[in-house]
């Protein structure tokens, strides 16, 4: 069976021009936080890179369903408890061998809270793991996990005890080893990232290409670094280039509406403490304008937090409209007739769409003080300062982020937990309904209880709801590539080289 590898936010190209064995692509307009699992963040340009150079036990496929990676099987002994097969002769990078004490060290080591992980939000249902033999491992949970083996795609990287043991973390964090089809060879900060194909990797259809080169440029000259033939694949063009793109003989473009989001993310403090001021900043917001001007138009108003296609998606609850009257009504219900200020950080990409509301919001009396940052400079303010104890101090947080897990649980967690790096939110009656969605070994209760939390999210306006979008993506016409994933995230094994 084949295995796939999902990466977040990039692409897999192809080198003409005598460079056919390196593969060059841009995600990311700065350096990024971190380069393995054990780092203090958690933001999707890092796990672009992550995902190349280390395996998780399990995969998710174009489709969004679960794929054998380094465990080869799972069985629920209990509703507690996971039972793990695991995968034979595999080798990190450096040769030391893959086996249960790596998988043991690697989720206890993320969930000890001492160490500050930034994926540790993600594995903290993790009780303790157990070693059966070399290759076969029990997981125990704390409880009943509906979304267990979703975590274990991606964010559940499997790292080599015995390295770190002997060169210690910080040199760990420097050079990374993993078993991943790409090994680590030099990040020149501010260019690139530059991995090596791993020559030795269990799937041994993959990579098909000798270089890996995550290339660092602002995004605004993404499609400027295509056609001069610096980058081979731009991930999320801005759909009014498509034409250009496409007129232009060497390139085209693809294009699949994702499981991804722009997202606000409110503090639950001054104003947006008042959940009818929350309302009528949705009832402000033109999202049909919106949509026009962040995607030409390709996207979907969201009524939630909730996506098509997307597990636990409550299908009974619609966007709300645009409204400006009602928006100014319930303001003044709320004792705010003359409005207020709010500081905003915002990503690059998503600079249009966050004038748009600001446009939006004014004509309400709502004043954005917006500061536009490169996305991996967001999550080191963001993500990284909740973890280091320096938060974010402003009233919201934008960013376009995608669902690699399929489940909408890691959505709501994301964004609204109140204990994950990313959540500006507090709301107990929400961190108490999202529990119980989790609380149970029994999918169609946990999708139940999950299109319930949606609803819930929805009647509290626990965020400024925008789009989902249409992804599109801009590569050289060499690429071959049968489509792309429904989580919004890039197969390596699916790309090949025309013949």
């Amino acid at each position: 069976m084949k295995k796939t590898l999902m990466i977040l936010f990039t692409g897999i190209f192809f080198i003409g021009n005598g460079f056919a064995n390196d593969l060059r692509v841009v995600s990311f307009g700065a350096d990024v936080a971190g380069i393995t699992s054990l780092d203090k963040s958690f933001d999707p340009d890092s796990y672009s890179v992550i995902t190349q150079i280390f395996d998780s036990l399990i995969h998710i496929d174009l489709n969004g369903k679960r794929t054998p990676a380094l465990a080869t099987s799972w069985t629920l002994i209990d509703n507690n408890t996971y039972e793990f097969e695991l995968r034979n002769n595999v080798v990190f990078h450096n040769g030391e061998p893959f086996n249960a004490e790596c998988v043991k060290f690697t989720y206890e080591w993320v969930a000890d809270p001492a160490n500050k992980a930034g994926n540790a939000w993600i594995l903290n249902t993790i009780q303790s793991v157990e070693v059966l033999t070399s290759h076969k491992v029990r997981i125990h949970l704390k409880h009943p996990d509906g979304m267990f083996l979703f975590r274990l795609s991606m964010f559940g990287a499997i790292v080599p005890v015995q390295y770190i043991k002997r060169v210690g973390l910080a040199e760990f964090y420097k050079n990374p080893m993993g078993t991943g089809p790409y090994k680590f060879l030099k990040w020149e900060k501010g260019r690139q990232i530059i991995l090596k194909k791993n020559s030795e990797y269990w799937e041994k259809e993959i990579p098909n290409y000798e270089n890996l080169f995550f290339k660092i440029i602002p995004e605004n000259k993404w499609v400027e670094a295509l056609k001069n033939n610096e980058v081979d694949v731009v991930t999320n063009i801005h759909p009014d280039d498509i034409t250009a793109i496409e007129s232009d003989g060497r390139f085209k473009t693809m294009r699949r509406s994702v499981l991804q989001g722009y997202w606000i993310m409110m503090r639950f403090k001054g104003p947006l403490a008042d959940v009818n001021v929350r309302k009528a900043m949705n009832f402000a917001v033109d999202k049909t304008k919106m949509i026009r001007v962040q995607n030409g138009g390709l996207g979907t108003a969201l009524a939630s937090l909730g996506k098509n296609g997307e597990i636990g998606k409550s299908d009974r609850i619609n966007p709300y409209p645009y409204d400006p009257a009602k928006a100014r009504a319930l303001l003044a219900a709320a004792g705010y007739a003359n409005g207020f200020k709010l500081k905003v950080i915002t990503i690059d990409q998503a600079e249009k769409l966050s004038l748009s509301i600001k446009e939006d919001l004014s004509k309400i009396g709502i004043e954005l003080d917006l500061e536009i940052v490169s996305r991996p400079d967001w999550a080191k303010k963001v993500v990284v300062g909740k973890m280091t104890g320096a938060p974010y101090d402003g009233d919201m947080a934008i960013n376009l982020v995608d669902n690699p897990i399929v489940d909408l649980a890691f959505h709501a967690g994301l964004f609204l937990e109140s204990s994950s790096p990313w959540s500006l939110a507090v709301d107990p009656e929400f961190n108490k309904k999202f529990q119980m969605s989790l609380f149970t070994s029994s999918f169609p209760n946990h999708v139940k209880a999950l299109s319930l939390l949606d609803e819930y999210i929805h009647e509290q306006a626990m965020m400024l709801f925008t789009f989902q979008p249409v992804s599109v993506f801009a590569m050289k016409k060499e690429i071959q590539l049968p489509g792309i994933g429904v989580n919004g995230h890039i197969d390596y094994n699916v790309f090949s080289r025309a013949k």
